[in-house]
């Protein structure tokens, strides 16, 4: 992949780039688009190939998911986060947002507590409130530069709150703390203490710098 050759995606029905609402980017040539997981490098080769070798068969009708993509992602997961899963634990969704609420609507009923740590992505807001539970925020500490969890403020928020789930992000979005395997285990043991299910989106669990490490939970 070539991350230091700049495409133009204007006028190619980006939503990052062409949307109305970026109108006022279009006129100044000073501003990026910095709001969307949208990245600006081509596909790896491999990934257009097989595309490409798909869509020549010219029929596009339904599908499922068969072996090799089930042997595919349990390979990627122990290969890459030293996890071993089996097949029975994976259920494709529409998404990581879909399945939260999914989760939500699943495991709580209306005016249960959800609780999360602000900053944090902001679809765990509306999945919390359109669905009628009540949204507990226990934010994250800045201290010297870094975002950390104040474990007292958390635990004290579920028990006045009675919450039943914790959305949990890590690798954290926006904030970019890859959870220490420290942290990951203190927040599993308050879950566990007060009966808290945790669904925790990891989408961007390849993305860590050298010298830290995505702990699954």
């Amino acid at each position: 992949m070539d991350f230091n050759r700049i495409y133009d995606r204007r006028n190619t029905g980006s939503i990052k780039w062409d949307w109305d609402g970026m109108k006022v980017r279009s006129q100044r040539d000073d501003l990026i688009p910095l709001w969307v997981a949208d990245m600006d490098f081509m596909s790896p080769i491999s990934v257009v190939e097989a595309l490409t070798k798909r869509a020549e068969h010219g029929i596009f009708g339904y599908t499922f998911f068969d072996e090799s993509y089930y042997n595919a992602v349990i390979r990627w997961m122990a290969e890459r986060h030293r996890w071993n899963i089996e097949k029975e634990w994976i259920v494709p969704t529409g998404g990581v947002v879909p399945s939260i609420n999914f989760a939500i609507r699943t495991f709580t009923k209306e005016g249960d507590g959800v609780i999360i740590q602000q900053p944090v992505y902001s679809p765990f807001i509306s999945a919390i409130t359109r669905n009628n539970r009540k949204l507990v925020n226990s934010p994250l500490v800045l201290e010297n530069g870094r975002y950390g969890i104040d474990f007292e403020d958390f635990e004290k928020k579920i028990v006045e709150n009675q919450v039943k789930l914790f959305i949990l992000c890590s690798p954290h979005n926006p904030v970019g703390r890859v959870w220490t395997k420290e942290e990951l285990q203190r927040i599993g043991d308050i879950c566990v203490k007060h009966q808290v299910i945790i669904v925790s989106d990891e989408i961007h669990h390849d993305i860590v710098y050298p010298g830290h490490w995505h702990y699954p939970i």
